[in-house]
């Protein structure tokens, strides 16, 4: 037999077994709902971060193209692709993965390669422009990277949420109702059948009386 999309057989035991995967399922939907809260609590914490480093990271790579622009008015546009073409690789990203309960997230870790303490151009050949921008970007680097971090986290965590909430959608409107009327035709049922037993045993009963 079948109810909502779940096949079953009418007995006792069935329904006990019906009893317990449902006790089960509530059981998964209450610790499904804590994991989606606290996934929630976790994302909006990450967001607020996010914003307040965006904010900081806007104002200073801003205020760092402004310097580039004045040090292009200064020395040319050429001049500064070349001194830019010029200069080595200062820092490299190192990449691990970490747990946000249970959802794996990057861990982003700049390293200098070489040593930025030094200008790798030209002081006398240069602008004051142009070292104020250079500083300003390698100030917003660590930031930059972080923003990457936590853009990625975001998304890890956002994609969590999503299926917690489809699991708990699942349960509670499809998954739980089934067993419930799974469990109700099962008990309807069994009533019925005592029933019939009763009245077919006062009839056998009466017919005994009878002779």
């Amino acid at each position: 037999m079948s109810a909502g999309g779940l096949d079953f057989k009418p007995t006792r035991m069935e329904l006990i077994a019906l009893r317990r995967k449902r006790k089960l399922a509530e059981r998964g939907l209450s610790l499904l709902k804590e994991k989606r809260d606290a996934l929630v609590m976790e994302l909006l914490e990450v967001l607020r971060e996010y914003r307040t480093l965006k904010e900081g990271v806007t104002k200073i790579v801003t205020e760092a193209y402004k310097k580039l622009a004045e040090a292009k008015m200064e020395l040319g546009p050429l001049k500064v692709m070349e001194i830019a073409a010029s200069s080595p690789t200062s820092y490299d990203v190192k990449l691990r993965l970490r747990s946000i309960m249970g959802v794996k997230v990057p861990t982003l870790t700049l390293n200098e390669i070489t040593d930025t303490s030094k200008p790798t151009y030209s002081l006398a050949d240069t602008c004051s422009s142009l070292d104020e921008a250079v500083k300003a970007f390698r100030d917003a680097l660590n930031s930059i990277v972080r923003l990457a971090e936590i853009e990625a986290s975001i998304r890890g965590l956002a994609e969590e949420v999503k299926k917690a909430k489809r699991r708990v959608n699942a349960l509670e409107t499809v998954i739980i109702p089934r067993f419930d009327k799974a469990i109700k035709y099962i008990e309807l049922y069994l009533d019925e059948r005592a029933r019939e037993d009763v009245f077919r045993i006062r009839i056998l009963k009466s017919r005994r009386a009878k002779r």
